[in-house]
């Protein structure tokens, strides 16, 4: 079911009216037919009133529905109500339905509700309305005069050869493009093309994981509805198998199961009904008929399709599965059980039907949730482990619970840190258990990027991952899952993990450095250790990695009034910045956040002295976008602060605007530059060309506003506030 709808403050609109502000967002990005029927106008008029707003007639791009269906969902989440919304983006009530609950939780993201909004149609415009739209269009032409690159012109190139890295150990990364709800209700080649393949085994990458629904894949007798075409999907899943085959490359399904149900799907089988809660019920692990399920299930599809690499299961999460699969299970049959009974039950039936197809297929325990976090005890974990069948290969997220301090404050990591090395001592626990009671030993890390700044497909911090590396090296790790849903681009930074284990963890960083940048190599490692040592010092917090700012970066809209909505996951952030530095003071959070961009700034700057050649220009344009997202999170926390008292602050507002009007500015040329910046495959783009471009205008709207309240001084622009990465002193 849609989420409900909710009655919420809406921030100002950018544009003269409210559909111009949909026309403005939507032009070119979906079919004029949906676009016109929406605003109740012709595709005549369209056209008319995009080039009064100074927008080039232009025609639609069809692959924003395809493959970038989130943008723009999450661009008019608050413009339109679903009546509109559906038909705009040219879908079914029940397709939305399904993208907001399978696509990575994109209806958390989006808050778990809808603003109520009101319908949106086109009318002529007033006279104070027109030139209200001259301004607007003025300065929207100086930057829709300039172009960039075709988003989603991701790897099209064929590959002319190809090399792959062999080298002992698994590595394995989410596919750079692959969605999170339907990877095989389309061609495989949409989102794994061989361009993307080719460089992952050149770099040594020889697993790809992808999610997988079961009742998808197999049949599903408690709802058949969900698993009708689940011959098709396996049919493109052998197909994908067959060709990574030749790139040295297996595929795994990440697996979160089994599945719960909507109470009224039961029937028959209400017996079943386990663990309730809104509406919907586990299928409880004690039942026979569960655990049968589960077998036949995986059994049928490994049977199906035999050369499957591997299954990775997380039993412990976000989605109802088991009815322990969080704390505070309400089942009247199993409650009173130990939870890591239940985990390991899972597990262990997917293990006995992965022998008994006769596959080669490799099971991964996911011990995520396994730990404090769900309230287990470390002796619980290790009892959970104890538990598993012997051939059941057992991972942990290596950073998990690492303990760290920053600026005198002292926390824990959960997972998603790069800043931060592991592993942590739980981990090395676990994994030494695990080594103990015959099982083979994996570390979940993360390469590339995190949710730490998941806008720059890689960043360019490689001595902090070759740390981690030998690290974990010192317990006998020598195979990983590389990434989440991000993380996924193929970058240096694989190649020097195979590297790593290809020397069995006896490797000179200063030789890789020459083999992969040549004659540049001391001045490329010079610019990343002051990458390194900068990120060192990044505020670390789940609430940060989540609810600040710095994911959709300068997309993010200002408001000079206040705005007390709660800051969404990975999405939209207002002005409840104390959720998003915790549990960090204010001025220890700006100060952790000045010593990053400082040091961040000077990397960027040693690498801009560099010459031209198509890595150093990628990772060029990939460090200053990673700048400008954590200069966003600086930026908009201040101007949170400092706007509740407008008129002490004016002058200081001022400057933050001005510097988040050149942010998003700075940012508008490198998407122009790079197609992959601000792309993220669970999120599609954190924004597009239009939103910056919006942006910039809201800063000078907000510039306008405060001169009103404080007169300008013109001397105040000279001073270095925010000039060069970053001064507070004014």
């Amino acid at each position: 079911m849609l989420p409900e709808i909710k009655q919420v403050k809406m921030q100002k609109n950018v544009l003269p009216t409210l559909w111009q502000a949909v026309l403005f967002r939507n032009y070119g990005y979906v079919k004029p037919q949906n676009l016109a029927a929406v605003l109740s106008c012709s595709e005549d008029v369209l056209h008319t009133e995009a080039e009064r707003l100074g927008l080039p007639r232009t025609d639609c791009n069809p692959d924003w529905a395809e493959r970038g269906y989130i943008t723009l969902i999450r661009n008019n989440w608050f413009l339109l109500p679903y009546k509109q919304l559906i038909p705009l983006l040219g879908i079914d009530e029940a397709r939305l339905d399904f993208i907001l609950q399978n696509d990575d939780f994109l209806s958390v993201k989006l808050g778990n509700y809808k603003p109520e909004c009101e319908e949106v149609s086109y009318a002529p415009l007033t006279d104070e309305e027109m030139a209200k739209t001259k301004l607007v269009a003025d300065m929207v032409r100086p930057f829709v005069q300039k172009q960039g690159g075709k988003p989603f012109a991701f790897f099209k190139n064929a590959p002319t050869e190809k090399t792959i890295k062999r080298a002992d150990g698994t590595r394995i990364v989410h596919g750079y493009l692959s969605p999170c709800g339907n990877a095989f209700d389309m061609d495989t080649e949409t989102h794994l093309p061989d361009g993307l393949l080719a460089e992952y085994a050149k770099q040594g990458v020889n697993g790809i994981w992808l999610h997988g629904v079961l009742s998808n894949l197999s049949p599903y007798p408690f709802d058949e509805a969900q698993s009708k075409g689940y011959e098709a999907r396996r049919k493109e899943m052998a197909k994908l198998v067959a060709r990574l085959k030749n790139y040295g490359i297996k595929l795994y399904l990440y697996f979160n199961e089994p599945r719960g149900l909507a109470e009224d799907k039961f029937g028959k089988y209400s017996h079943l009904i386990g663990r309730r809660e809104k509406g919907y019920a586990a299928l409880c692990f004690e039942h026979k008929e569960t655990r049968e399920y589960l077998y036949n299930a995986v059994k049928d599809l490994l049977c199906a399709v035999p050369d499957l690499g591997g299954i990775i299961t997380i039993t412990m999460s976000e989605n109802l599965t088991h009815c322990h699969y969080v704390p505070n299970n309400n089942c009247p049959v199993c409650k009173n059980l130990p939870p890591e009974r239940t985990a390991a039950a899972v597990n262990n039936t997917i293990q006995k039907a992965i022998k008994d197809s006769g596959s080669g297929a490799e099971l991964i325990a996911n011990l995520w949730g396994w730990s404090p976090y769900m309230e287990w005890t470390e002796e619980q974990t290790l009892r959970g482990v104890e538990m598993l069948d012997k051939d059941i290969s057992v991972m942990c997220v290596s950073e998990y619970d690492l303990p760290i301090v920053k600026g005198g404050v002292e926390s824990k990591i959960i997972d998603y840190s790069i800043a931060n090395p592991g592993p942590s001592p739980i981990t090395v626990t676990a994994l030494k258990k695990a080594t103990e009671t015959g099982h083979k030993p994996y570390a979940k890390i993360q390469v590339n990027n995190s949710w730490e700044c998941s806008a720059a497909p890689y960043l360019p911090v490689f001595d902090l991952t070759f740390e981690h590396l030998q690290n974990l090296a010192k317990i006998g790790v020598k195979d990983f899952m590389l990434t989440w849903t991000l993380g996924g681009y193929p970058s240096p930074t694989n190649g020097l993990i195979a590297d790593f284990v290809e020397n069995k963890g006896d490797m000179d960083l200063s030789a890789w450095y020459r083999q992969t940048f040549g004659e540049n190599a001391d001045r490329v490692h010079g610019a990343v250790k002051l990458f390194c040592d900068a990120f060192r010092e990044y505020p670390f917090s789940v609430q940060n990695l989540y609810f600040s700012p710095k994911t959709l970066g300068a997309a993010n809209l200002w408001s000079l009034d206040a705005d007390e909505k709660p800051s969404e996951m990975v999405c939209y952030s207002y002005d409840d910045f104390e959720k998003w530095i915790y549990p960090y003071p204010y001025e220890i959070f700006l100060s952790q956040y000045e010593k990053l961009l400082k040091g961040w700034g000077q990397g960027c700057d040693e690498l801009q002295k560099l010459p031209s050649t198509p890595t150093l220009d990628e990772m060029k344009i990939f460090a200053k976008a990673a700048y400008l997202h954590f200069e966003t999170d600086y930026l908009q926390t201040r101007f949170s602060f400092e706007k509740r008292d407008k008129e002490k602050h004016a002058q200081s507002l001022m400057q933050l605007a001005m510097r988040a009007k050149e942010n998003a500015e700075e940012l508008l040329a490198l998407v122009r530059k790079s197609t992959f910046v601000g792309f993220e495959t669970s999120n599609h783009y954190y924004y597009n060309e239009r939103n910056l471009i919006e942006k910039s205008i809201n800063m000078s709207q907000i510039l306008d506003e405060l001169k009103k309240i404080k007169k300008f001084r013109k001397k105040s622009e000279k001073k270095p506030l925010l000039n060069r990465y970053i001064y507070r002193k004014v």
